[in-house]
């Protein structure tokens, strides 16, 4: 009898300590579990807790960004007298920074106090109000935190204007050695826009005291992980697609972030890049009004690249802008952050470029093509993003055959005249962009469906 209860013994299936003790399993699970969950599950036994907090990569990724306790109301006014925070009398030197980091500050010292602050190298506060730039200033540069990757995506309460002097200062070449630890910071990227039926009433429903591990996506077997894997792979090849305007901060207009970003090169990455490699291949056919802007504002400083055109290249020949970023071959910091951040906290895994494979399924180096609004006019289509380099188009020499196609009347409209339609003996001299639509697919596509039943020209 006593042999069979040994036997049976040794067939029991591994406990759970056993199985997550495994670094690659533990490593596996980290993306598909909150940080609330992880708390839950460290409570649930004193062993789990051992090693869940003596374990840095457990640690190695917070995302506060639906934190309760972090959460502060983006349109909340600075005390008008008796208004109470945290069942205690605001004190009324407080400055208007201290009041609004309060809350984010409490969590992040709760999670010093654990002594796992140290351990959190990917840092997510997107959509915070407690964000400040004191804040900000105290993750890049007190000693406490070892943050190599910071989210600040949609921070209502951060200046803009005293964040780029603090990103400035602590990239000033006589900045101490091993300074900043900070490699990275999405700033640029709207986060995804909220659904209808997204559920605002609990929506910060959760903290490191409530909801057990069972209450989260992915906690249960079989669950898929908690990462919207659609938005996660529409905003990661948003810069390696024809996707055309992928950032609203610099797009037609110059921004104060262009000379942070020059001043920040090769010391701190962005989720944005300067416009330099299109700027210098267009340069010398550069549209007369592009010219004159650049020239007047802030001339020297690249803008910023708010275009991605895809790897194709040109549409006439394939040529790709000289010294564009090749994955690969490029520096790393040529490269934008892609989201959403790496769990690994590495600057490398952040910039990695979604694979690019070729028509006869091979995989290829993947090739970052992006550009600023000024290098493109009258050489990229609005519709479907192809764009021509100065060698396959010219608009200067173009300018006849747009004065002809706005001279059309409205009868005329239905065709397009023989001098952009038919192959010139040079082809650079056709026109190929009119009105922001490519003559060959778009325009006359533009045209036809609006040309019968009511539409643009029917």
């Amino acid at each position: 009898m006593e042999v069979a209860n040994s036997s049976s013994t040794n067939h029991l299936p591994p406990s759970l300590i056993d199985i997550i003790s495994n670094a690659i399993i533990l490593d596996g699970t980290l993306p598909y579990l909150s940080l609330s969950a992880i708390f839950s599950l460290a409570r649930t036994s004193r062993s789990l807790r051992r090693l869940l907090f003596n374990t840095p990569s457990v640690f190695r990724y917070v995302d506060l960004s639906k934190c309760r306790g972090a959460y502060v109301p983006p349109l909340t006014r600075i005390d008008t007298g008796g208004h109470s925070w945290r069942a205690e009398r605001m004190d009324e030197n407080l400055t208007e920074d201290e009041f609004y980091a309060g809350p984010l500050r409490g969590v992040l010292g709760k999670l010093r106090r654990m002594k796992v602050l140290q351990n959190v190298h990917t840092l997510v506060l997107d959509d915070l109000a407690s964000v400040t730039v004191d804040l900000i200033h105290d993750i890049i540069t007190s000693t406490e935190y070892n943050v190599r990757l910071l989210s600040i995506r949609r921070c209502l309460n951060v200046n803009q204007s005293k964040l780029q002097q603090l990103l400035c200062h602590v990239c000033r070449p006589s900045r101490p050695e091993g300074t900043p630890r900070l490699q990275g910071i999405y700033v640029f990227t709207p986060p995804a826009t909220l659904s209808q039926d997204f559920d605002y009433i609990h929506a910060f429903d959760y903290n490191f005291d409530t909801m057990g591990v069972l209450g989260y996506p992915g906690a249960l077997l079989g669950a898929q992980p908690s990462i919207n894997k659609s938005a996660t792979s529409r905003d990661s090849e948003a810069w390696y697609a024809a996707s055309g305007q992928v950032i609203s901060q610099g797009h037609a207009q110059r921004s104060s972030w262009e000379e942070t970003l020059q001043t920040c090169k090769g010391i701190i990455s962005f989720d944005a890049v300067s416009c330099t490699h299109m700027h210098a291949d267009m340069a010398p056919v550069l549209h007369a009004a592009s010219r004159e802007y650049l020239t007047e504002n802030k001339p020297g400083i690249p803008p910023l690249a708010t275009v991605a055109l895809g790897p194709s290249g040109c549409a006439g020949c394939g040529r790709h802008p000289y010294g564009g970023p090749v994955w690969g071959e490029s520096e790393i910091r040529e490269f934008p952050l892609l989201w959403p951040p790496p769990h690994s906290g590495k600057l490398v895994d952040a910039t990695r470029p979604p694979p690019r494979v070729a028509e006869d399924g091979k995989i290829v180096p993947q090739r970052l093509i992006v550009s600023c609004t000024w290098c493109l006019t009258n050489r990229h289509c609005d519709s479907c993003h192809r764009w021509w380099c100065a060698d396959c188009y010219n608009p200067k020499l173009s300018r006849k055959l747009a004065t002809d196609l706005r001279g059309l009347s409205e009868a005329e409209v239905g065709f397009m005249p023989a001098s952009a339609t038919k192959p010139q003996p040079n082809e650079s001299d056709s026109i190929k962009v009119f009105n922001g639509l490519c003559v060959e697919n778009c325009l006359v596509g533009d045209w036809m469906a609006g040309a019968g039943g009511g539409g643009m020209w029917g």
